[in-house]
């Protein structure tokens, strides 16, 4: 029996494979496939981020449709690399299924029930490679790639747009190459997104690691390089960043930041990457460059260098940007702008994957978070050489469901992919920690955020004004309940200053709940020591009652303690201020201060030693 690829040695390596045990979400991905085919869909997308086995999930469905439905499957994908990583992992699966590969030299045979082929072998118009196999499930590798002809004639040939062939593609971005979307709008290829595992989920649920952005600008113009078909003019692009200086200022800023990482350069061209894989050896670092015009064995010897740390750094065109998996890589140098968020996060993607080992054997995700952490791999690098683009203005990749922005889009960054402004500024720091913190901004402060260039230090700012205030504010569960401007000092504890009068100093009312659930309010002053009164175990009446009591014991601090006192939306006073460094508030937090009702409460709270939690 003939299996195209596979000799004796490599077919007996993959039949007695160790096995492979889906994880929770690829489970889920599988379910969804199916589901989506017996509720009549004929061509859907599986969209999942770089390294969280697409393979293994399209792999593992091909041997379920041939036992549930007795169908052939086709896989297709772009390049020999693939091809083999499809097969391989397709044969270690389900070995009792006869796999064929065709493309190139290769030629699967009659018997095949499973064939991984090349687009450019069965893609071309008058290709009759092929014409004898009839699949049912068609699986396309990096379904981004769907609108190019090849894969056009792939799938009206094999029964994709006639309902004959179920198809699915899996992909790490449901957009275009040119930013278009590929479902969700009427005459789109495909008709439904059924699984979605993003960046954030798997880096949250701790099977990636975790990305470090950085930007390093230089004084490049890309304002006069023209685009077509969603990203920039490759030859117009070559002559604007292929330049010694932009080469030695990226050079310079890898080596501060991440000299001692196996790092992937992506560039533009074959020139640009000879260019810099010299600048790098020139430096005393051990190099090399790869790319498509090269022989597949020479590839092969480079990229197996890279693999087994003999080579540190390797710079690379349109070779290592899909199926490319070295986990060891822990730095993305991104020499090459692209307009393409399609694009941007395969290359980024490079470098997300855990070390072996580290995550299979956990099966919760603060260990697995926990494993990485500790491993020799806590995170990848990714340094963005950011080039002068005044002209553009994209914010962030088209929403799933969208259609791209009017706009003519400037370069993609790592920042964007998460849905931070294009121009943030990591700083060095996590950029899904970035993503965390801006999702607690208002949509007001988040907006404001991306009308200009920002920083983690900016967010670390704003997020601390917004906590202040929200500490200075009062608590929501006390509003409806209250018509006092109580403030929150601890869990189910409350404090109101009820100001002076007099004799009496210092007049303050506490409402707390003991670990019974009993809510005891406290009344004094500098004449009266207070004694804990019973006001009951519900929030509302004892909300009710201290607010009686209150007025009972201090009817004149009427205007002092109302929530809604006039007084309290006025700006602050110098004496506030004043006050309030002597109390040892910063700058800062003085500045955050837009109300007296504001100063007022930040004032008692000092007095009182109260500090807020740092971020």
């Amino acid at each position: 029996m003939g299996y195209g690829l596979f000799g004796e040695a490599e077919l007996e390596a993959v039949l007695q494979p160790a096995p492979i045990v889906l994880r929770e979400y690829q489970i889920k991905a599988k379910a969804a496939v199916l589901a989506a085919r017996d509720r009549g869909l004929h061509r859907v997308m599986v969209v999942m981020a770089t390294g969280c086995g697409k393979t293994t999930v399209f792999a593992s469905l091909v041997d379920e449709f041939e036992r549930s439905y007795g169908g052939n499957s086709l896989v297709v994908a772009h390049r020999m690399e693939i091809l083999e990583q499809a097969a391989s992992r397709i044969a270690s699966m389900s070995p009792r299924l006869p796999i064929g590969v065709e493309g190139g030299d290769f030629t699967a045979p009659y018997e095949s029930r499973v064939v991984v082929a090349g687009v450019q072998s069965i893609g071309r118009p008058d290709s009759k490679r092929l014409n004898w196999f009839h699949p049912g499930l068609l699986i396309m590798d990096e379904g981004h790639h769907a609108p190019a002809d090849t894969w056009q004639n792939v799938l009206r040939r094999f029964g994709a747009y006639d309902g004959s062939c179920f198809t699915l593609a899996v992909t790490a971005t449901d957009h275009r190459m040119d930013n278009k979307p590929l479902h969700g709008h009427s005459g789109a290829i495909f008709e439904d997104v059924v699984f979605r595992f993003g960046l954030r989920d798997a880096v949250r649920e701790g099977w990636l690691v975790d990305l470090r952005g950085y930007r390093v600008a230089t004084g490049t113009d890309l304002s006069k390089v023209k685009s077509s078909m969603g990203d920039y003019n490759q030859a117009q692009l070559a002559r604007a960043v292929n330049t010694e200086a932009r080469n030695h200022t990226a050079l310079k800023h890898w080596q501060e930041i991440a000299k001692d990482r196996r790092t992937i350069v992506f560039c533009v061209d074959v020139q640009h990457a000879k260019d810099v894989a010299a600048l790098f050896k020139e430096a005393g670092i051990r190099a090399e460059h790869v790319d498509g015009t090269m022989k597949t064995d020479l590839r092969r010897g480079i990229m197996e260098r890279f693999r087994n740390g003999k080579t540190q750094v390797l710079v690379n065109v349109d070779v290592a940007t899909e199926g490319f998996d070295v986990p060891y890589a822990d730095c993305i140098l991104m020499l090459r702008p692209t307009q393409s968020w399609a694009l941007y996060a395969q290359m980024a993607g490079r470098g997300v994957r855990a070390l072996p080992g580290t995550v299979e054997t956990e099966a919760e995700a603060v260990e697995r978070r926990r494993r990485i952490a500790e491993s020799a791999k806590p995170d990848c690098i990714v340094i963005d050489v950011v080039d002068v683009s005044k002209e553009f203005g994209l914010a962030a990749p088209p929403e799933p469901d969208g259609e791209p922005p009017a706009k003519k889009p400037g370069p993609a960054t790592v920042a964007g992919l998460v849905g931070l402004p294009e121009d943030f500024d990591l700083e060095g720091n996590s950029l899904f920690q970035a993503a965390e913190r801006m999702d607690e901004l208002e949509p007001s402060r988040k907006a404001a955020l991306f009308r200009r260039q920002t920083s983690w230090e900016d967010l670390s700012s704003v997020l601390t004004e917004v906590d202040l205030i929200r500490e200075l504010s009062i608590p929501e569960e006390v509003m409806g309940l209250s018509h006092l401007a109580w403030m929150k000092i601890g869990d189910l504890k409350y404090f109101l200053p009820c100001a002076n009068s007099g004799m009496e100093r210092d007049r303050a009312a506490t409402l707390s709940c003991d670990e019974l659930g009993r809510f005891s309010l406290n009344l004094q002053s500098s004449l009266v020591r207070g004694i804990p009164i019973p006001v009951g175990e519900d929030l509302q009446h004892a909300f009710d009652e201290a607010d009686r009591m209150i007025r009972m014991t201090w009817p004149d601090a009427g205007a002092i303690v109302k929530a809604d006192a006039s007084w309290r939306d006025k700006a602050p006073t110098e004496g506030q201020k004043i006050m309030l460094g002597e109390l040892g508030a910063t700058d800062q937090e003085i500045g955050f201060l837009t109300t007296r009702g504001q100063a007022r409460a930040l004032i008692e709270r000092k007095r009182m030693g109260l500090h807020r939690h740092p971020r």
